[in-house]
């Protein structure tokens, strides 16, 4: 079994403005598991664990969607928590896309996937950047004080050129990613 899931890169630039986020939010002290800024990226669809076999079958599809999709114009702005500030326990990069783009590639993913046998999303796409896990509540007030703060900060802007399928090993040390395919988009507007 592979686990896996389909995801679009952020560029390096952008991570490290993600980066400088992420060491302020730090000094708050609060309980988060903070994501490895090297594994950042956009999650599309969380695939779980896949059979081998399966595996062509996936790339068939993301190959298919990844030629109707056009570039896709991203940006990335504020942050915030999931569920609520009161009970925080993701906290998160805002990605923003004004063309639909985005939604309707995640949802034909959904759909197409569906055919072979993955689950369809329960919950609607919020597409996002994960920053950390908020282990516990310390540091909780001063966490949602800097979000205060950086609701609405500028980190940047990209094109996004393809969709990637990747493998995800669980590792003590954290998740360790492979890329295991990668699409690029060409439909135009």
């Amino acid at each position: 079994m592979i686990r896996s899931f389909i995801s679009i890169d952020i560029p390096d630039e952008l991570k490290n403005a993600i980066k400088a986020l992420q060491e302020m939010f730090r000094k708050c002290d609060a309980d988060v598991r903070w994501t490895r800024i090297e594994a950042m990226h956009l999650t599309l669809k969380f695939l779980g664990n896949v059979e081998e076999k399966q595996i062509e079958d996936i790339k068939k599809i993301l190959k298919e969607i990844a030629l109707q999709t056009p570039l896709i114009n991203i940006k990335l702005n504020g942050a915030g928590v999931f569920p609520n500030q009161k009970v925080p326990r993701v906290l998160w990069v805002d990605v923003i896309e004004n063309d639909g783009i985005l939604d309707s590639l995640q949802k034909r993913l959904d759909a197409e996937l569906s055919k072979i046998g993955f689950e369809k999303e329960k919950r609607g796409f919020k597409p996002h950047l994960t920053l950390g896990r908020v282990r516990s509540q310390k540091g909780k007030e001063r966490l949602v004080k800097l979000l205060e703060d950086v609701k609405d900060k500028e980190f940047g802007a990209f094109t996004a050129e393809d969709i990637k399928l990747m493998k995800s090993e669980l590792r003590p040390e954290g998740s360790v990613y492979t890329e295991l395919a990668r699409f690029g988009f060409s439909a135009k507007y």
